[in-house]
């Protein structure tokens, strides 16, 4: 049997949309992942996340657990960023490799992807993002960075993973998102 290739793969024109390691972590100050950027790419993905929801796209969400930390610390850093945290309906995939395809449900989800425009925001771009978009890739998925919706606390490394996804994955604004996204519901 031929394969066809994903541009000929069925649609149902639902968006997809990947929301990555949006943990307190990244934005409290002192903490490993902290950087000033991080508020500010925080109401971006708060903005995106509610603009997916109100257009009812598939929204899945993926937390890394280090070998360190448990699944319910008594510091909360771990836990997802107020006004962030997923709605019953959405699922959380936990996983301790850097990309969101370490747990073999969250790939397992994604397979149902194929075909579809999967948009991806959270921290961080030179590691987690990195490794999601390059795995989704390999899994035949055609993905959108949201640029101001990731977070990226060295910028040299997160130059570096920007050049690295370009060949291969659409960046675009929230902005731009936002027509797109109306552009569909019409």
């Amino acid at each position: 049997m031929l394969l066809q290739s994903p541009a000929a793969w069925p649609t149902n024109s639902t968006p997809w949309l990947i929301c990555l390691d949006l943990q307190r972590d990244c934005v409290i100050p002192g903490r490993p992942r902290y950087d000033a950027g991080n508020a500010e790419v925080a109401a971006v993905c708060a903005r995106v996340l509610a603009l997916a929801r109100c257009e009812g796209w598939r929204i899945v969400h993926s937390q890394v657990r280090d070998g360190h930390a448990p699944l319910a610390p008594a510091q909360g850093f771990h836990s997802p960023i107020e006004g962030l945290r997923p709605l019953i309906a959405e699922p959380m995939y936990f996983r301790r490799g850097l990309s969101a395809f370490a747990n073999p449900e969250f790939g397992a989800e994604m397979l149902a992807a194929r075909g579809e425009r999967v948009f991806l925001i959270g921290f961080s771009l030179a590691d987690s993002c990195l490794a999601t978009a390059l795995a989704g890739i390999d899994a035949g998925l055609r993905l959108t960075l949201i640029e101001d919706a990731v977070g990226a606390v060295d910028t040299a490394a997160a130059a570096g993973a920007r050049a690295a996804l370009e060949p291969f994955v659409e960046f675009a604004s929230s902005r731009r998102l936002r027509a797109r996204g109306l552009e569909v519901v019409s």
